[in-house]
């Protein structure tokens, strides 16, 4: 029951989702029909307004996510890698369309991912390509992020035979746990990790934890900025970002919680 209402949270208390701000309205309406409240709602609503407006533009999104992404680092040489085997794609969830038998997945965040991810491995010459993430959409038929993720790779010229899909994984944690058996399995040592800049620093503890060394390379925090990327106008791709800000805030307390951000997930073979 718990781990059902953990995942119902997750799915439907973003920013990004109707969920919040509908209710949000809702308690702001509510107040202004009782006389008394009357002014509480309307500043209720006021700072609920103002509140998705700034979060929504490009300002208020990057002022969000600056003490997430600062100091991130990309990797920009082969040398940056330091003799790495392998290039690691952490899945940052996808959406599922499903009809008449059918569906497609679309990547959304985790596209730049993949692509910081490609960037890096044809830096590198020709790794191993790793791909990671387990059914998060939970649909059935399964449909796996690692496969979605997988078929972008290849979209962007990845050779299949270069490319290991882990399938199973559904958090950091589980990441971090499978990635510590399945490398050293391949004779793996080294190995750049690619994720988003706002969720770098929470997987490179993990990971560590886990008993592995990984060289970090963040994606950008968003695709291309136009021209009215530092304007006051609110767009999708910004309230996605500040969405992301404050959901690794409550992952970090989670993690924090469960103790997965100083206790050892495993005991890793080592190559």
């Amino acid at each position: 029951m718990g781990h059902a209402l953990l995942w119902a949270v997750k799915d439907s208390w973003h920013l990004t989702s109707l969920q919040p701000l509908v209710l949000a309205l809702a308690i702001g309406l509510a107040l202004l029909y009782v006389r008394r409240f009357a002014v509480w709602g309307r500043r209720w609503l006021t700072v609920c307004i103002l509140g998705y407006w700034v979060l929504a533009t490009p300002i208020g999104s990057e002022l969000l996510a600056g003490p997430f992404v600062y100091g991130q680092q990309r990797i920009a040489s082969a040398a940056d890698a330091a003799g790495a085997q392998a290039v690691v794609v952490l899945g940052g969830g996808i959406n599922t369309h499903e009809s008449e038998g059918l569906a497609l997945s679309d990547l959304n965040t985790s596209a730049l991912r993949v692509i910081e991810g490609v960037r890096v491995y044809r830096l590198l010459g020709d790794p191993l390509f790793i791909v990671s993430g387990g059914n998060t959409s939970r649909v059935d038929p399964p449909r796996p992020e690692g496969e979605a993720l997988r078929r972008a790779a290849i979209e962007l010229g990845v050779p299949p035979s270069r490319i290991l899909t882990d399938n199973a994984s559904m958090t950091t944690y589980e990441q971090a746990r499978t990635m510590s058996r399945l490398l050293p399995e391949h004779g793996i040592s080294r190995f750049v990790l690619v994720t988003s800049p706002i969720h770098m620093p929470r997987s490179m503890v993990v990971f560590r934890s886990a008993g592995l060394d990984p060289i970090p390379s963040s994606s950008p925090l968003r695709g291309d900025p136009d021209e009215l990327f530092w304007t006051l106008i609110p767009s999708r791709e910004s309230l996605t970002v500040s969405d992301s800000a404050i959901y690794e805030c409550a992952a970090r307390v989670y993690y924090w919680w469960r103790g997965w951000l100083k206790t050892p997930l495993a005991s890793p073979a080592r190559p």
